[in-house]
């Protein structure tokens, strides 16, 4: 039976045909600019001290970049941001509901200095290792996919997924909210790291999902496309 959670992922889905239908309406879109406030108080503002420490320099360099130098990343900067996500014995780089970590990620490597350049990869946490699942296709068919323009090519791609079932179990549908908290938490760690190193990356959200987990090989698993993010070394 369809629970509302269910309906609400069925409704978001994207396809290769609402794709095109999300590419259209972002370029009919208009912001409405708006002078006021609507959620402005009548009271005065009491102003707060602004921090100035390496983690605010680290928030105000962190950028959306979408452009790529052509030099391979070396493995051990794409071990340095996986280590975003690896788990210890305190825990991970980001939370979770309930400690049960449902957020899957699969690194896509298009030029990165390894052995599994080339191919789709499969991260596990605990291990900080990555597994070889398949053939990456080139980025000029990869980018269609996750609702990419196809530019220039990014170094990897992280693609996560929630095994939410769990959550699920726990907390009700209730549980699909904190699934994507979670994800978004650990796509801030991974920012955070990329801004720290100087390399660029970008958020993607247009990817189609069915198509997403079937290069992933995740055909058969009852996962769900949570987000896609593109990083490397920044075009000089």
């Amino acid at each position: 039976m369809s629970t509302p959670f269910d309906e609400f992922w069925t409704a978001s889905r994207t396809t290769a045909l609402t794709q095109r239908r999300l590419a259209e309406r972002l370029r009919e879109y208009l912001p409405v600019e708006d002078k006021l406030d609507a959620f402005e108080l009548p009271g005065r503002y009491h102003g707060l001290r602004r921090s100035a420490d390496r983690l605010d320099t680290l928030f105000r360099r962190r950028r959306s970049t979408r452009e790529f130098g052509p030099v391979p990343l070396r493995a051990k900067a794409l071990g340095r941001i996986l280590t975003s996500l690896t788990a210890t014995e305190t825990g991970r780089g980001y939370p979770s509901a309930g400690g049960l970590y449902p957020l899957r990620c699969y690194p896509l490597l298009l030029n990165v200095a390894h052995e599994l350049n080339g191919r789709v990869c499969r991260y596990e946490p605990v291990k900080h290792a990555l597994q070889d699942a398949g053939p990456c296709p080139p980025w000029p068919e990869l980018a269609p996919v996750l609702g990419a323009e196809a530019t220039t090519a990014p170094h990897f791609v992280l693609v996560f997924v929630l095994a939410d079932e769990p959550l699920l179990a726990k907390y009700g549908p209730r549980g699909g909210r904190f699934g994507l908290i979670e994800a978004g938490a650990a796509i801030q760690a991974i920012s955070m790291r990329l801004a720290a190193d100087r390399l660029a990356g970008y958020l993607l959200g247009g990817g189609a999902d069915q198509e997403v987990l079937d290069l992933l090989g995740l055909a058969r698993h009852d996962v769900r496309l949570a987000a896609v993010l593109a990083g490397g070394l920044g075009s000089p």
